[in-house]
C-alpha cells in the first residue's frame, strides 16, 4: 500500500508540473515557455566548498640594533703630556761631569739573614784546605766545617771529619785543613756557625755549603 501511494505521489506532482508549464505557455510566448522548462531543468550550481583552515599569522618582533658606543669628544680625552725631567746634580760637582762615587765595604762579607756562606775548596793529595769569610754578626762564637763523602757503603755511614775554627777578632778570612780523606772520592764540605738562641744556649747552624769536590 505505500509503494502504491508513493506512486501516486509521483504522478501528481508530474501533473501539477505540466499544468505550471501549460499555464506558461498560455500567458507568453513559445520563447518564454521554452526557457522556463530549460530553467527547471538546469541544475543549481555547488555550494562552494568551505575554504580551508588558514594558519594564524606568527607575529615577529624586531630586534632593535644595539646603541653605539658613545665615543667622548677628542677635547675632553685626558691625553698624557711630555713632562720635563729634572736632574738634581749634587753640589760642588760641574754640570755634565759624572761624580766619583764610593762604596762603603761590608762589615766582615756583608752575609744577609739568613746567611749564605759559600765556602771555597782547594783539594790536595788525601787532603783539603777549605776558607770563608767571617761572618761579622755579634752573636757568631764560631765555625764547625764537615767533609761529607758522596760515595754511599753499605750499612751504616760512617761520621764524616770535623774541622773547628774560632770567630776571628776583625774581618779575615778563616781556614781550615782536612787530612785523611779518601782519594778519588767527591766530597760536599757543610759549614756551621754557633750562635746563641734565645734562651742563651749554644746551637749549630747551617749556613752554606760547597760544590762537591773530587779529592786527589
Amino acid at each position: 500500500m505505500a509503494r502504491r501511494a508513493a506512486r501516486r505521489g509521483r504522478g501528481t506532482g508530474t501533473v501539477a508540473a505540466v499544468a505550471a508549464v501549460g499555464l506558461i505557455a498560455l500567458s507568453g510566448p513559445v520563447t518564454g515557455v521554452a526557457a522556463a522548462v530549460t530553467a527547471t531543468r538546469t541544475a543549481l550550481p555547488a555550494a562552494p566548498a568551505p575554504a580551508a583552515a588558514l594558519p594564524r599569522p606568527v607575529t615577529v618582533l624586531a630586534v632593535p640594533p644595539a646603541a653605539p658606543a658613545v665615543v667622548p669628544p677628542v677635547d675632553t680625552v685626558a691625553i698624557p703630556r711630555p713632562r720635563r725631567i729634572e736632574v738634581a746634580v749634587r753640589p760642588g760637582v760641574p754640570h755634565g761631569v759624572a761624580p766619583e762615587l764610593r762604596v762603603p765595604e761590608a762589615p766582615c762579607g756583608g752575609y744577609a739573614n739568613p746567611r749564605r756562606i759559600v765556602p771555597g775548596v782547594v783539594p790536595g793529595v788525601a787532603s783539603a784546605t777549605v776558607s770563608w769569610q767571617a761572618d761579622g754578626h755579634a752573636g757568631v762564637r764560631g765555625y764547625r766545617v764537615q767533609a761529607v763523602g758522596q760515595r754511599l757503603v753499605t750499612g751504616l755511614q760512617p761520621d764524616p771529619p770535623v774541622q773547628l775554627a774560632a770567630q776571628p777578632a776583625d774581618c779575615a778570612p778563616v781556614t781550615v785543613a782536612f787530612a785523611g780523606l779518601a782519594s778519588g772520592v767527591p766530597y760536599v764540605f757543610w759549614l756551621e756557625e754557633e750562635v746563641l738562641d734565645t734562651r742563651g744556649v749554644p746551637r749549630w747552624v747551617q749556613v752554606g755549603t760547597s760544590a762537591p769536590v773530587v779529592i786527589g
